[in-house]
């Protein structure tokens, strides 16, 4: 009876005693960290996780920056290139100017982050200076849209032949036509002029015998320079007709200042390159014998 009046006591002390508090970010950070003195990273590495994932759980900036650079070395202690960039990354984030001492850490861990900080820090270089360009063409834009430019011409410039007058009037199409219908004209008109003076001289007797050739030549000659004359008068009306002294035009960058003018985005970084390696191994079955080919990234 003594003996179940005792067993019934503990029982009931049992009950009331209070359950172990379980610990704090700080302890399993302490747990963490003597893990990793000891050379323990697969002991080290889910207390770290638990620590920063899914949310963190360490309130002070230093305790979580030391969270991840010990996670980052264990992950990479352990083969895990990838989960090991993440976290240095992440540490690189909360101090950018962060280096890794080979007294603490392995010289090969410690390359591996200072090649993840050099990948970093250009990146964050071209993203910085991507939305500084941004900026300025944004300024750029702006200011385009807030000039009124206007044009003035010279009335003068309705009297060049050619189709002159029509490209000061914006009429492309019309100046083409005038320029070689003129050009075609006149071209002819003198062409033939400098072959007959060339050929029978300037004021020279003809042969009776080319008398109705030159004829020809002349008829054709006259011809072609009235065409010529025509023309242009013709087109010295339309863009007289077509005329206005100044017009408001778009404006465009050449109107800036070198400084305010467009700027282009810079390259983006390259993705690092994927390293592959191709192995052959023999193969031996009961059946016979065959090669194994793996391809590791």
């Amino acid at each position: 009876m003594r003996a179940a009046v005792i067993v019934a006591s503990t029982l009931a002390a049992l009950a009331v005693a209070p359950a172990p508090a379980a610990a704090t970010p700080a302890e399993e950070l302490a747990r963490a960290r003597a893990a990793f003195r000891g050379g323990d990273c697969p002991a080290a590495i889910p207390l770290l996780n638990y620590l920063l994932y899914p949310a963190p759980r360490l309130a002070r900036q230093p305790d979580l920056l030391e969270a991840h650079v010990l996670f980052g070395v264990c992950a990479y202690e352990t083969g895990d290139r990838a989960t090991a960039s993440r976290e240095f990354e992440e540490a690189l984030y909360l101090q950018p100017e962060l280096a890794l001492d080979t007294v603490l850490f392995s010289a090969d861990a410690v390359r591996f982050f200072d090649d993840e900080k050099a990948r970093v820090t250009e990146r964050n270089r071209l993203e910085a200076e991507r939305r500084r360009i941004a900026e300025e063409n944004l300024r750029y834009k702006q200011l385009l849209a807030s000039m009124v430019v206007i044009e003035t011409r010279p009335f003068y410039v309705n009297f060049i032949p050619f189709g002159v007058g029509q490209l000061q009037n914006g009429q492309t199409g019309k100046a083409v036509m005038f320029a070689s219908s003129q050009a075609i004209t006149g071209g002819l008109s003198a062409g033939i002029w400098l072959y007959l003076v060339g050929t029978y001289g300037f004021g020279g007797e003809v042969p009776d015998d080319d008398n109705a050739f030159v004829r020809r030549l002349e008829a054709i000659q006259i011809g072609a320079g009235i065409a010529c004359l025509g023309l242009m008068a013709w087109g010295i009306f339309d863009s007289i007709r077509h005329y206005q002294p100044s017009v408001q035009r778009k404006p465009d960058e050449s109107l800036l200042p070198p400084e305010l003018r467009r700027k282009p985005e810079p390259a983006r970084a390259k993705p690092r390159p994927v390293a592959t390696r191709l192995e052959l191994s023999p193969l031996v079955h009961p059946g016979g014998a065959g090669l194994g080919v793996r391809l590791t990234f």
